[in-house]
């Protein structure tokens, strides 16, 4: 039983790291491309090989950047809208305060 919890542990553990790293976008390395011409006509088929997965990578990296900015979005929408509660709150609390010479009244 004990095993049985402790794997269950580890399990949740790297859960947790893997949905921190799949939730960020990372760039794609662009391909290195040689200027030399014999080489680019000797490794022509892994230079487009190379460029294409790139290319595919790179759109993916968009759509992942579009994501995070549509849920970052989200959240500060929220966070907007908690805060302008928190200034509703704080406002009606001055609105209480009464003050009759210089000792103030909190109702």
């Amino acid at each position: 039983m004990l095993i049985l919890k402790q794997t269950w542990a580890v399990m949740v553990v790297l859960s947790w790291g893997s949905a921190a790293i799949s939730g960020s976008c990372l760039p794609p390395a662009p391909p290195w491309m040689p200027t030399n011409a014999d080489d680019v006509r000797a490794y022509a088929d892994l230079l487009r090989g190379d460029a294409e997965t790139y290319f595919t990578d790179v759109e993916r990296y968009f759509r992942c950047m579009d994501q995070q900015r549509r849920e970052v979005f989200e959240q500060a929408r929220a966070a907007s809208e908690d805060y302008a509660r928190v200034l509703e709150i704080l406002d009606a609390g001055r609105q209480t305060i009464f003050s009759s010479g210089r000792d103030a009244v909190v109702r």
